[in-house]
């Protein structure tokens, strides 16, 4: 608990000390934005009299040309190169809640796109295994198909071989046989004609 008070103190009175003059260390850091109000009024001068030159909203980035301490007011510029005067309560050296949260609006667009971009990643990574997985599948079955055909190939090899063998068996038959018939034939003839 004192811990957190005393964190507390310490912020406070950093705040305190930076609104009470945030144009006497310019040199330093010339970044400066218009703090957390609705918005401030700038004038042509360092007090009231002056007239109104325009409308600062909270969180515009300006830069402290000039501090007035007697009428706690401080020259600016915008970004644009618009010049004028506001009070120097309105200025802080920390970014604004509009500003942090156009930081965090930009942080979130690009963490947003860098997470669509993994989740691509992922589905294609598991449209990878999914196909990956499919074509092992394939090469499988090609596998057992190219099996199976080697072992029909084997068989009809086996078939050929013992049909050529039973062909060159039939084939030495029937010419045994023809020559055992011309044989006979001719042995005929012979007695007919007396020949022996």
């Amino acid at each position: 608990m004192f811990r957190l008070l005393l964190v507390f103190l310490l912020l406070t009175t950093n705040l305190f000390a930076q609104a009470a003059d945030p144009a006497q260390n310019t040199d330093a850091q010339s970044q400066y934005y218009v703090s957390d109000e609705i918005g401030v009024i700038m004038r042509s001068g360092p007090t009231n009299r002056y007239r109104v030159t325009g409308r600062l909203v909270a969180g515009t980035p300006i830069e402290v040309l000039a501090s007035d301490t007697a009428n706690e007011s401080s020259q600016v510029r915008t970004a644009d190169g618009e010049k004028g005067w506001i009070q120097s309560q309105y200025i802080t050296d920390q970014p604004t809640v509009r500003a942090l949260y156009a930081e965090l609006q930009t942080e979130h667009e690009a963490l947003k796109q860098e997470l669509s971009d993994t989740k691509q990643q992922v589905a294609d990574k598991q449209n990878v295994i999914t196909l990956n997985d499919q074509l092992q599948q394939q090469v499988s079955e090609l596998q057992n198909e190219s099996d199976t055909l080697r072992q029909q190939n084997e068989l009809l090899k086996g078939r050929f071989h013992k049909d050529v063998f039973y062909a060159g068996a039939f084939v030495l038959l029937v010419g045994m046989l023809i020559s055992w018939v011309l044989s006979r034939f001719s042995m005929k003839r012979r007695q007919r004609s007396g020949w022996r």
